[in-house]
């Protein structure tokens, strides 16, 4: 029995290899697999602290909010209430984790997803992110602003209504620090934006294209490290999501609803994704305009009943395998239904 043979190709947005390994994806396996029940969620649950009018963990109790509601983080990773950082002239190696981590509630009802959201509704959230990002980038000690949404049990997520989360830091965090080093270095030594070349190139060659329209691009890139890894950018260079126009942020509301169909369709089931805003840096010691924001979505699943997990190699080698071909997921998700499976249903 033969397979198509592994290949290796350059990321050189984080300067490493990524293996495409084909075989991988057919080995026997014993191991644990991945089962998805049908969404039967009340529209308002009493026992969700992320609902209107309910009592959280802290004792705080939620507005009853019929849009959007954003707050701080009750049990926060990074907190402004932390000492300052004065162990930096004793070279010691652990600092107070300073930042801000705030919960943004995308609906009162918590039986939907962005999928099953009207576009308008999800242009709202998105406004809502422009918001955030403007008023905690302006804050001198922040560093980063990450916004980005976990979806699904086998994430981690511990509340299954429709919420995202920001947090800042006082420092920039690895990937981004990375993908801004590279950016930089391209700029320096070819005058133009290593994002806007990938780009190009991807739109030249079509194949791992899923979907666009006049102001984004949705895509596989050439180097995915996951099975079914995806990119939103805009065509237009800009390095943050507050530079986007207000029709720029309807087109990306729109292409964004249709990826999270395509990926629910796909297996025909809510589709566990980690989805997450990449804008510049916000310090004022960069310059930012070597960096193209963009939406990358960064799904577990390798297959509908199947995680990729990060063993041995990866986990030790730093290097990721790939068990499918960019080419071949770009074209599963370019060929599904562009209308909900649960509307098609019913």
């Amino acid at each position: 029995m033969s397979y198509r043979s592994s290949v290796k190709r350059w990321n050189p947005l984080l300067g490493e290899w990524i293996i495409i390994a084909p075989a991988t994806g057919v080995r026997p396996w014993s191991g644990a697999v991945v089962s998805s029940s049908p969404n039967e969620l009340p529209v308002h649950d009493p026992d969700c602290y992320l609902c209107p009018g309910v009592i959280r963990a802290s004792g705080e109790v939620n507005p009853n909010y019929d849009g959007i509601y954003v707050f701080d983080n009750d049990y926060p990773s990074l907190s402004m209430n932390t000492a300052q950082d004065e162990s930096s002239e004793q070279k010691t190696p652990e600092h107070p984790a300073r930042g801000i981590c705030r919960v943004v509630c995308f609906t009162p009802k918590h039986n939907v997803t962005f999928a099953e959201m009207t576009t308008d509704e999800v242009h709202a959230v998105f406004m809502s992110f422009y918001d955030q990002f403007e008023e905690l980038s302006a804050i001198e000690e922040i560093q980063h602003v990450m916004i980005f949404e976990n979806r699904g049990k086998i994430i981690g997520v511990s509340n299954p209504h429709p919420h995202g989360q920001i947090y800042c830091t006082d420092f920039v965090p690895r990937i981004p620090a990375t993908r801004y080093a590279h950016a930089l270095l391209h700029k320096r030594e070819k005058d133009t934006c290593i994002f806007c070349k990938i780009i190009e190139d991807e739109l030249a060659d079509g194949r791992r294209i899923i979907t666009e329209n006049d102001d984004f691009v949705a895509f596989t890139p050439y180097f995915a490290r996951l099975s079914y890894e995806v990119f939103i950018f805009p065509r237009r260079h800009v390095p943050f999501i507050t530079e986007l126009s207000v029709k720029e942020i309807q087109s990306l509301a729109a292409i964004h609803k249709e990826m999270m169909v395509r990926f629910d369709n796909l297996f025909q089931m809510p589709f566990p994704n980690i989805t997450v805003f990449q804008n510049a840096p916000c310090s004022s010691k960069i310059n930012p305009e070597s960096y193209h924001f963009h939406i990358e979505f960064l799904p577990p699943l390798r297959s509908p009943d199947k995680l990729k997990y990060m063993a041995g190699f990866e986990s030790g080698g730093g290097n990721i395998v790939n068990p499918i071909f960019p080419e071949e997921s770009a074209e599963a998700l370019r060929n599904v239904s562009t209308i909900h499976y649960l509307k098609r249903n019913q």
